[in-house]
């Protein structure tokens, strides 16, 4: 069915994760959009001179600075994504879903925000990613 679900250590439990259409569908919801949800995960955002526009290095490249993600975002990220793993993996393993909480799998977390960003930022991406390889429309 799909290419295997993703995990993320917490506490020493790995925790199956899973952004799918299901959960993109709660992220535009209460983000409004998917862009607008992406930036609140990212660790790095453009610098900008006093117009808005962004800054670039000698060599053309576009000059960046890191950032805080946003807490919230990043809590409402892994509650959806491990509450969609682990319903995935009950249904793919023929049993009843374990409950995850918000809170409960919150307080579990040991990571730094930096890194908890990196993991749901991922999955996010991963979300995006062709999954067959072989094309299911006519040519």
């Amino acid at each position: 069915m799909f290419e295997g679900l993703s995990h993320i250590e917490l506490s020493g439990k790995p925790y199956p994760i899973r952004c799918d259409i299901l959960v993109l569908e709660k992220i535009q919801d209460e983000y409004g959009s998917l862009d607008d949800f992406e930036s609140k995960l990212m660790t790095w955002e453009p610098e900008l001179d006093e117009e808005g526009n962004k800054i670039r290095e000698e060599n053309g490249d576009i000059k960046y600075r890191g950032k805080l993600p946003d807490a919230k975002a990043l809590n409402d990220a892994l509650y959806w994504m491990a509450s969609e793993g682990e319903a995935v993996a009950a249904e793919e393993e023929n049993r009843k879903p374990e409950v995850i909480t918000r809170e409960g799998i919150a307080r579990k977390v040991d990571l730094t925000p930096m890194e908890l960003a990196s993991h749901l930022h991922d999955e996010f991406y991963r979300c995006f990613k062709s999954k067959n390889a072989k094309a299911t429309q006519k040519e």
